[in-house]
């Protein structure tokens, strides 16, 4: 089942980048760091309050891991950015098709490439396991 939720949770957060991505790229004129920015921004809201009202696991109080969250959330949307902005530069058309839709692979690299750090910040600084009483 957690295999499900976490697939189910990618394809959610590649839907959330990609549809404002490929619209702001197809309908504007702004740089590609703004669009990259954009559309990361639209996921990272999402599964900011889906993560911290919805799926909020550790047993520290909501109120005393939120300024941790904010932050790592905020660091992790500049690194998204960024490192999609990068990718995008090369302009490799990286496209796989699934069918009739076609799948950036500069959006699923930049959430590759970044998924380690995320797991580390999240789970060791940001919501991490309580400590164990001592001896």
């Amino acid at each position: 089942m957690r295999l499900f939720w976490f697939l189910t949770g990618a394809g959610v957060n590649y839907l959330l980048i990609s549809i404002p991505f490929n619209w702001l790229k197809a309908h504007t004129h702004l740089p590609l760091l703004a669009i990259a920015g954009s559309s990361m921004a639209v996921s990272t809201s999402f599964f900011f309050v889906w993560n911290y009202f919805i799926n909020f696991r550790t047993h520290a109080r909501k109120r005393d891991a939120l300024a941790r969250y904010v932050l790592a959330v905020g660091c992790m949307w500049v690194l998204s950015s960024a490192t999609l902005d990068t990718l995008e530069h090369f302009n490799f058309h990286p496209f796989f098709r699934l069918g009739h839709f076609p799948i950036n692979l500069n959006i699923v690299a930049t959430q590759f490439l970044l998924s380690g750090l995320k797991f580390l910040l999240y789970h060791k600084w940001v919501f991490p396991l309580p400590k164990e009483p001592a001896g």
